[in-house]
C-alpha cells in the first residue's frame, strides 16, 4: 500500500514521480506528522503498531505490521518525520484497536505535562465525519465543521478517491485537559466519549493495487461456473471501483439506465441483513441438540443472492448469514476467504473455508479446511483445479473398478451354473486381477494430473451423484462387450482363438488351454479398459489426451502388459518335462503367439466399443439409474475424521514430530502447529497425508 493523496487545508497533495508532494503549510505538517502545538506528538507515528526496517541483504524498506499503518509511516518519513522518535519519547496510556465493528483505532499519549493528553484518531471516513467537531481550514487554523462542510468532504474527496480505486482514512485528533484514567474507558459508549469532537486535521487516499493475476483469476472462476462475491468492510463506492476493477461486477450492472442493472448487486451490509430478516433459530439437526440458524425471509434472500456481488460495511454477522443462506440451497457449494478471528464463524459454516496463512490468526486457520499459504487468490484456482481432479479421478477409478468387478462375477456365476471341472479364472489369477485392478489401477488413474480443461467444466452441486449417467452408460457397454467376447470363448471356442483339440490332448489339456485363453484376453481387456476409463465423459473421444503428462500411468500400463505376457510365456513347459512356473502357480498352459496376438487384437477393441457407445447411445438412456447417496449432515462432518484429526492431539508450534493421524494409518514428518498440522513444503516427506495444492510450484 502506498499513499497517493492527501488532503487537508481545503487542497490535495498529490504523488509524482514517486514522492509525495504537499503544499501544506508548516503548522499542519505539524498537526499532520507531530501533532498539534508540541513536535513530540506525532499523530501518524503514535497511533500505530507497525515498523519499517532495511531489511540487510537486499537494503529494501521491510515493513512489519498492518500495512495501511505502514504505508502512514512510509509517508511520515517522506515528511521528514521518523516514528521511531515519538514511540520513545512518548507514554501510551490507552490504545483501542481497530476492529470490524468501530472501524477506527484511538491512542491516547501524554504530554510533557500530566495534566494534558492527546487522543489520536483514525478510520473510515464515512464514520468518523459524524465525531468530527472542527477542521483545519485553508489558512492552517482550526475552524467549525459544518454540515455542509461534511457533504463538501463526501462528494469532492471520498467520491473521488472511491472513483480512482483509492481507500480513504480520516486522521484527527484532539487535546484532554485534567486528570485521565484509562480504567475508565472500557465500553463503547466511553470509547464514542473519548473520541467524539475531533479535529481533522487529514484525509489520505491511499492504493491498495489489485495484486497480479486477480482479474484473471475471477475471470477463470466465472468460467468455471462460480459466482465471486465480494464481502468487505469497506465503504460502498470504494468496494464497487475494487469490483469492477477485479471484473466482480461491471459498470453497466450498477447502472440503474442499463439493461443489464443489478438491483441488489451491491449492497450494504446492514441493508442486506434487514431485507432477509436477519438470522433465526430453528430446530436442530437429526443427531444434534443444539438449534440451527436459519434465514427470517429465505425467498428474499434467494431473490437477493441471485444478484449479489458487491456487499459493503458488512460485518460478521453479514458475512456468516450469507453463508447461512447460501448453504440453505442444497444444489450451492459455499466456500469463504477470511483472515481474522471475526471471519471465523463463516469459515467453520462454510463447505470449504480457506484461510490466509501469512496474515490468517490462528483461530481463523483452524476454522477453516485449507490455509493459503501465499495469501494469494491465484492459489483458490489452484485449490479449485485440484478439487475437481481428485472427484474426477475417483470417478475413473471407480468406473475402472466396478467394470472388472462385473465383468467378474458375471463369468464366475455362469461357471458355476455350467459347472465347469475347473473355474475359467481361478484363485491365484484373480489375485493378480485383483493387484492390477486394486493398487496398480488406483495408482494410475487416481494420480492423474489436473489440466486446464478441468476450469472450464460445470461445478458439481453436493447432491451430484459419484455414479455419473455417463459412468452408467460406459459400465453397462463396457461390461456386455467384455462378457460377451469371454461366453463367446468359453461355450463356443472359435478356432482362430483356441486350435481344435488334437488326438493325444487330454480334455483336461484342452480345457485349461480355453481357461488360459480366457484368462489371458480378460486380463488385458482391463489393461486396455484403463485408456478409456481416462476420458469417459460424453465428449472426450480422445483417450491420448495428456497422455504423456501421467507417467506414472505410462509406467504401469507397460509393466502391467508386460507381466502379463511374462505370466503367459512362463507357461511353457521345459525340455526336461518340468512343470513350468506358469503351470505350477497360475495354472495355465502355453498358447501359441498367433493367439496372443489374437488375444490383443480383440482386448484392444473394447477401446473401439466404448468411443462407438459414445457416439451412438445418449447418456439420457442411464438417468433414471440412481445410487443411494445422501450428503452428509454438519453432525456427521462433525463426528468424521477429519474432526477425530483435530481433537486427537495438540501440537506445539515449531516441533518437529512424526505424526500418527489416526484411522488412517499413515505417518508423515511435519513441521507441526497448535491443531491440525500444517504442512510446511521443504519439511514434509513424501508420504503419508499430502496435500496436491503444497505440490504446486508457487507454494514452494
Amino acid at each position: 500500500m502506498t499513499v497517493m493523496e492527501v488532503y487537508s487545508e481545503g487542497k490535495t497533495g498529490k504523488r509524482a514521480n514517486n514522492t509525495l508532494v504537499d503544499n501544506f503549510s508548516k503548522p499542519t505538517v505539524k498537526v499532520l506528522c507531530e501533532g498539534y502545538i508540541s513536535n513530540h506528538h506525532r499523530r501518524i507515528c503514535a497511533n500505530s503498531s507497525a515498523t519499517i526496517t532495511i531489511d540487510d541483504n537486499t537494503g529494501r524498506e521491510k515493513r512489519l505490521g498492518n500495512a495501511t499503518e505502514c504505508a502512514l509511516l512510509s509517508m511520515s518519513d517522506e515528511m521528514g518525520y521518523n516514528y521511531k522518535n515519538v514511540r520513545n519519547l512518548r507514554k501510551e496510556r490507552l490504545m483501542v484497536p481497530f476492529d470490524s465493528k468501530r472501524k477506527r483505532m484511538t491512542t491516547v499519549y501524554s504530554t510533557d505535562s500530566d495534566s494534558e493528553f492527546i487522543v489520536y484518531v483514525k478510520g473510515a471516513p464515512d464514520i468518523m465525519l459524524p465525531y468530527c467537531s472542527s477542521i483545519i481550514d485553508e489558512n492552517g487554523r482550526v475552524s467549525p465543521l459544518q454540515e455542509a462542510d461534511m457533504q463538501s468532504l463526501e462528494r469532492r474527496v471520498l467520491k473521488r478517491n472511491a472513483e480512482i480505486g483509492y481507500r480513504s482514512l480520516l486522521l484527527g485528533y484532539k487535546k484532554i485537559s485534567g486528570s485521565f484514567n484509562p480504567d475508565d474507558y472500557s465500553s463503547e459508549e466511553s470509547y464514542e466519549e473519548l473520541e467524539g469532537n475531533i479535529t481533522l486535521i487529514a484525509i489520505v487516499g491511499i492504493e491498495d493495487p489489485l495484486r497480479d493475476g486477480v482479474r484473471n483469476a475471477v475471470k477463470i472462476c466465472q468460467n468455471a461456473g462460480i459466482m465471486v462475491r465480494m464481502v468487505t468492510g469497506d465503504n460502498i463506492d470504494y468496494a464497487k471501483s475494487i469490483a469492477i476493477q477485479s471484473g466482480i461486477i461491471t459498470k453497466e450492472q450498477i447502472d440503474p439506465a442499463s439493461p443489464n442493472y443489478l438491483r441488489y448487486g451491491c449492497m450494504l451490509g446492514k441493508d442486506f441483513f434487514k431485507e432477509v430478516g436477519g438470522l433465526v433459530k430453528m430446530p436442530p439437526e437429526k443427531g444434534s441438540d443444539k438449534p440451527r440458524d436459519a434465514i427470517g425471509n429465505p425467498e428474499k434472500f434467494n431473490r437477493i443472492a441471485r444478484e449479489l456481488r458487491v456487499l459493503a460495511r458488512s460485518q460478521p454477522e453479514h458475512k456468516y448469514t450469507l453463508v447461512t443462506g447460501l448453504k440453505e440451497n442444497p444444489q450451492n457449494v459455499v466456500a469463504v476467504t477470511g483472515d481474522g478471528t471475526n471471519d471465523a464463524p463463516a469459515l467453520k459454516k462454510a463447505d470449504i473455508g480457506f484461510a490466509m496463512g501469512i496474515t490468517g490468526t490462528e483461530i481463523a486457520k483452524e476454522a477453516s479446511k485449507i490455509i493459503l499459504l501465499d495469501d494469494n487468490f491465484n492459489s483458490i484456482v489452484t485449490a479449485l483445479k485440484w478439487g475437481r481432479n481428485i472427484f474426477l479421478n475417483i470417478r475413473k477409478f471407480l468406473q475402472f473398478q466396478l467394470s472388472v468387478n462385473v465383468t467378474a462375477l458375471s463369468i464366475a456365476v455362469v461357471a458355476g451354473i455350467a459347472k465347469f471341472e475347473e473355474p475359467p479364472i481361478n484363485a491365484i489369477q484373480m489375485l493378480w486381477v485383483n493387484l492390477i485392478m486394486d493398487t496398480f489401477a488406483a495408482l494410475a488413474l487416481a494420480t492423474e494430473p489436473p489440466s486446464e480443461q478441468l476450469l472450464k467444466d460445470k461445478p458439481y452441486g453436493k447432491n451430484e451423484s459419484i455414479l455419473s449417467a455417463c459412468m452408467w452408460r460406459n459400465l453397462v457397454c463396457v461390461s456386455v462387450y467384455q462378457i460377451a467376447v469371454l461366453m463367446l470363448i468359453m461355450f463356443i471356442k472359435p478356432e482362430f482363438l483356441i486350435p481344435p483339440k488334437s488326438r493325444d490332448e487330454g480334455e483336461l489339456t484342452y480345457q485349461r488351454r480355453v481357461n488360459t485363453t480366457i484368462f489371458h484376453i480378460f486380463v488385458l481387456m482391463q489393461i486396455f479398459n484403463e485408456l478409456t476409463c481416462r476420458r469417459f465423459k460424453s465428449n472426450e473421444f480422445y483417450i491420448f489426451d495428456d497422455f504423456f503428462n501421467n507417467w506414472r500411468f505410462i509406467v504401469i500400463f507397460i509393466i502391467t502388459l508386460g507381466v502379463q505376457i511374462l505370466i503367459i510365456e512362463s507357461a511353457v513347459t521345459s525340455s526336461s518335462g518340468n512343470k513350468s512356473f506358469g503351470e505350477l502357480i497360475f495354472k495355465i498352459t502355453s498358447i501359441g503367439f498367433k493367439q496372443q496376438v489374437m488375444c490383443a487384437l480383440i482386448a484392444m477393441n473394447v477401446v473401439t466399443w466404448a468411443l462407438i457407445c459414445k457416439l451412438l447411445i445418449p447418456e439420457k438412456l442411464f438417468s433414471f439409474v440412481k445410487v443411494n447417496e445422501s450428503p452428509m449432515t454438519d453432525v456427521e462432518i462433525a463426528r468424521g475424521t477429519v474432526a477425530r484429526i483435530r481433537k486427537s492431539r495438540r501440537f506445539r508450534r515449531d516441533d518437529e514430530d512424526l505424526v500418527y493421524i489416526p484411522g488412517l494409518r499413515k505417518y508423515s514428518f511435519h513441521r507441526t502447529y497448535t491443531g491440525l498440522p500444517r504442512v510446511n513444503t521443504d519439511k514434509t516427506f513424501d508420504r503419508g497425508l499430502r496435500n496436491p495444492l503444497l505440490r504446486d510450484e508457487r507454494f514452494k
